[in-house]
């Protein structure tokens, strides 16, 4: 493909939480915000059918430009947003409501939809016909009371997605998975930029340990047809994948990791 489908842009990989389980723990990757001129500039050169993500390991709504961000991502068909939560503001939840087409809300403790203070907008962009899903880790959920979380929140949200921890002694690694030989779409479909503008191999991808290029010195199709990403298409090809510094120890492949409950109807 001469451009990649799916383009993960990190506005920041600063979080306001210090949740347990989060990969962002063993990341030595600096921390910052992404600058209004490079986000442009990177929008610019995808066309409309890209499926943007406006987040990757922290927090986008603690940017303070989230507004004016979003907004820039209007003519997109598919922007795919997950967050805590903790930044709804009123100009926070209108930037997604206008923008997105998908919006994931991390739960980081165990809670029912009454629990929580975002009952009233889920269901208001839901009724906008935006996709949205609640997401926990399973080990957040007592045994006891799963079918209950399940059926609470879907009268919510069209999709619970519950997960198991990932990433526990690197990134990607997922306990009792396998590493798979085969080869991962990723490399050839998805490009992740970080907050500086370096391009990461995936979104498993915490630390740039796979340097592919800079959006700063090149263009996004420059990037994607360089010889570090063919290296890595190569070697995912030929079943090497093992070999690429990011792939080494990651479980995930061409599969829907955990478990997915689609919505009811809404209440």
């Amino acid at each position: 493909m001469k451009l990649p489908t799916r383009v993960t842009i990190e506005l920041t990989n600063k979080c306001n939480r210090n949740c347990q389980g989060c990969p962002r723990h063993k990341s030595t990757y600096p921390q910052g915000f992404m600058a209004e001129a490079l986000y442009t500039h990177i929008l610019q050169q995808l066309p409309d059918s890209t499926v943007i993500v406006p987040f990757f390991r922290g927090e986008s709504l603690v940017h303070p430009l989230f507004p004016e961000f979003m907004e820039k991502l209007r003519r997109f068909k598919q922007v795919q947003l997950a967050s805590n939560g903790d930044y709804l503001t009123k100009a926070n939840g209108k930037a997604i409501q206008r923008s997105c087409s998908f919006f994931s809300l991390s739960l980081h403790e165990f809670k029912y939809p009454w629990n929580t203070n975002h009952g009233k907008f889920l269901r208001s962009i839901r009724n906008r016909r935006l996709e949205t899903q609640v997401s926990i880790l399973e080990s957040l959920i007592p045994t006891d009371k799963k079918k209950k979380f399940i059926n609470s929140w879907q009268k919510i949200v069209d999709r619970v997605r519950i997960y198991k921890e990932h990433s526990v002694k690197g990134f990607g690694d997922m306990p009792d998975e396998p590493k798979p030989i085969e080869s991962c779409k990723r490399p050839f479909a998805e490009l992740v930029s970080y907050w500086d503008g370096h391009v990461g191999l995936c979104c498993q991808d915490w630390d740039n340990r796979t340097q592919l290029g800079d959006l700063n010195l090149a263009s996004v199709e420059e990037v994607w047809h360089n010889q570090n990403y063919k290296e890595v298409r190569r070697l995912h090809r030929n079943g090497e994948r093992g070999k690429v510094v990011s792939c080494a120890d990651c479980c995930f492949s061409n599969k829907l990791y955990g478990e997915l409950f689609m919505g009811s109807e809404h209440e």
